[in-house]
């Protein structure tokens, strides 16, 4: 394995050759594609100044998101009347059978991110890669979804349907 299949990287990319995921369903992007898609999604949905200091990690604990993106929903894992991970299980249900983004944080300014199918995100999150802080977005950026290592999920972008939100997550 080669330096750059390290770490995250090298976990997914073992669970997919171990599980046989083709490429289609989970493609891990380059190391220089994946600052790209990183810095989009702090352009769409971070406040510009505190992405320069604190990049897309403490954004979805300390108010660093953007005040024109819409907070569509939010819950905690595991309480309550609440799902605990299995509404990653029914993911395509909230945003439909499409291409995502997938950001899995390595370290504070580290990503690891990979093109998937909606459906497939729990078996990185669940199987692969459990638990990391990680982002979800659409390939046009209209809505991210993150869970940090508190269990908190969040649902931004006024695109995301909070009636479907609340079928899946709550009970």
């Amino acid at each position: 394995m080669s330096e750059q299949w390290r770490g995250v990287r090298g976990d997914i990319a073992k669970f997919c050759k171990d599980n046989n995921i083709p490429e289609t369903q989970i493609k891990l992007l380059g190391i220089t594609q994946w600052q790209n898609v990183y810095k989009k999604v702090l352009d769409s949905f971070v406040d510009h100044s505190y992405s320069y200091h604190n990049g897309l990690h403490w954004a979805n604990t300390n108010n660093g998101i953007r005040r024109d993106v819409d907070m569509v929903f939010a819950f905690r894992e595991g309480m309550p009347d609440t799902a605990s991970y299995e509404w990653l299980e029914r993911l395509p249900e909230i945003v439909g059978d499409q291409k995502v983004y997938l950001l899995i944080e390595e370290s504070y300014d580290k990503y690891c991110i990979c093109e998937c199918d909606s459906s497939a995100v729990f078996l990185v999150i669940n199987e692969a890669i459990y638990p990391r802080d990680y982002y979800i977005t659409d390939k046009k950026f209209n809505w991210l979804i993150s869970e940090n290592h508190h269990d908190v999920v969040l649902f931004l972008g006024n695109s995301l349907n909070e009636e479907k939100i609340r079928s899946v997550c709550c009970k």
